[in-house]
């Protein structure tokens, strides 16, 4: 059987939410993309904060893109963590690139670590104590919001203003996203996609995530547009 998206001449699901694709379809996110790239090649530390669903991993996931065929790099989701772990543990894990950490300094270490507000105050300071301590390049950390992070006052100092906050995307940007991913195609009109966002709760991943319920709803329908009746779906929607 065929995908909504397929019906719809779609080669994959355009409103895919995975991180690890569609990194040229951000939209307004250029600055926070240079940022990082700097950050990242000067050796020094930043923090991202933003709201959940606005492109924070996928940022990442650019920079590992970027970075990772010529250096080390790991990137850490701190969600997924047993907060009683110890930092140093988890890194030494990871394709083994700290496996030599106490004998050797690797070289070009970069860490990201996504969800950092997950993380706890004493797991934040042992990063700090690497990076101090050269064996790690580059951190970029990103959070919901900076402040409520569990960062210690010496980390703190050390980031210092080094911390950029995610715009907060209008409609006009979600058209852009929507229009990045399906061009000008019929599926959506711009008013639709509009009223798309004014119901997901100004998150990006959740307007993708609406926006691929209302298609398939159309698609059911045997319709090649979506319309203001297919809205209803998205109240079934958690």
């Amino acid at each position: 059987m065929m995908e909504w998206y397929e019906k719809s001449g779609f080669g994959e699901n355009p409103f895919s939410t995975d991180p690890r694709k569609n990194h040229d379809k951000l939209v307004g996110m250029e600055h926070a993309v240079e940022e990082i790239f700097y950050r990242i090649d000067s050796g020094s530390m930043l923090a991202v904060e933003g709201a959940d669903g606005n492109g924070k991993t996928t940022l990442l996931m650019i920079a590992a893109k970027k970075f990772g065929g010529m250096r080390n790099v790991v990137y850490l989701d701190c969600r997924t963590l047993d907060r009683k772990l110890n930092i140093t543990t988890v890194l030494q894990e990871r394709n083994g690139l700290f496996g030599k950490l106490f004998n050797k300094k690797p070289r070009n270490m970069i860490v990201l670590m996504d969800n950092v507000q997950q993380l706890s105050e004493k797991n934040t300071e042992r990063l700090k104590y690497y990076f101090d301590q050269n064996y790690i390049k580059s951190i970029i950390f990103t959070t919901v919001s900076y402040k409520r992070a569990k960062f210690s006052d010496s980390l703190r100092d050390r980031i210092g203003k080094r911390v950029i906050s995610l715009p907060v995307l209008t409609e006009e940007d979600a058209v852009d996203i929507a229009r990045s991913r399906i061009g000008d195609s019929k599926l959506f009109n711009d008013a639709l996609l509009k009223k798309i966002f004014k119901l997901s709760d100004n998150s990006i991943k959740k307007f993708l995530h609406n926006c691929e319920h209302v298609a398939s709803s159309a698609s059911r329908k045997r319709r090649s547009m979506a319309q203001a009746v297919d809205l209803r779906v998205l109240k079934d929607v958690v």
